[in-house]
């Protein structure tokens, strides 16, 4: 009789790492993220890593959704992870994968001489982990309360970014003065990048109380509001925290030292996925 339960089962992969989310769990349906501490953290499969070197699957979001839920079975919709989460879960990935650092090479400012550093991932993580945005704030008599953006979110911004870029480069590439069709579509573009900022930065407002302590939900009203009936102050207020909440999770410097000449810099891993999920 053929059995249904093979013996390389006992041998499957094990948790490598336990982590609390950033987060605390804030913004989350618990059937999407079933718990929010004590996350097990598995290693990267070897489907996961061939996953990786395609670079269209990076570029929608899709594998590195896949990765997430695969290797955080708490995790059931990755899209639903919020910036305060993401690199934070990617890099106790890549730790559980790879160990506990990442390989990256820099040239020297001063004698060009090239090293490679080990950058320890367990900065990432403390780093992320004590980061502290603000998700209130106050303008001339509003109180917004804010949120930080899915990861959906985040790459339908990238993919929209992106598109645009590449169609500025290619009208910039052949652009002639006197072409004044191309004047215009370059004037579409810029004017299709300022719509675009205005959406990302109007999505994360979660409600917004008013001076006399009504408050509003609809995103649509609040966005009609802000952009064209309110002081413009407070869309750049507003702008402005959602620039210092990305700043206070952008990951951190380390300082190293030239091995030839003793110069001194700093090195910061770039979340490129294809690259951050290699293995060197």
């Amino acid at each position: 009789m053929e059995t249904t339960t093979s013996p390389l089962k006992k041998y499957q992969r094990q948790p490598k790492l336990f982590v609390d989310l950033p987060s605390k769990g804030v913004w989350y349906d618990q059937n999407l993220v079933t718990k929010f501490e004590d996350l097990e953290v598995y290693s990267m499969t070897a489907s996961d890593e061939i996953a990786i070197k395609t670079p269209d699957a990076l570029f929608s979001g899709n594998t590195v959704k896949s990765i997430i839920e695969n290797c955080i079975p708490a995790v059931k919709d990755a899209w639903c992870i919020s910036s305060v989460d993401l690199d934070f879960l990617l890099a106790s990935i890549r730790l559980a994968s790879y160990g506990e650092s990442i390989s990256i090479k820099k040239a020297c400012g001063s004698c060009e001489n090239e090293d490679t550093y080990a950058y320890p991932l367990q900065n990432i993580l403390d780093h992320l982990q004590n980061a502290e945005p603000s998700w209130v704030i106050s303008s001339q008599g509003f109180t917004f309360r804010l949120r930080p953006l899915s990861y959906k979110e985040i790459v339908e911004n990238n993919q929209s970014n992106m598109k645009i870029s590449r169609a500025l480069r290619k009208i910039v590439s052949t652009f002639k003065d006197d072409d004044p069709e191309q004047g215009n579509q370059v004037d579409a573009l810029y004017e299709e990048l300022n719509e675009k900022t205005k959406e990302a930065v109007c999505k994360i407002i979660v409600d917004v109380v008013t001076p006399d302590g009504n408050t509003e939900s609809n995103i649509n009203f609040i966005k009609d509001f802000l952009l064209n009936d309110a002081d413009p102050a407070i869309f750049k207020d507003i702008q402005a925290q959602f620039i210092k909440n990305n700043e206070a999770f952008a990951l951190p410097k380390t300082e190293v030292e030239c091995s030839e000449c003793g110069f001194k810099s700093h090195i910061l891993p770039e979340l490129d996925y294809s690259n951050f999920f290699s293995n060197s």
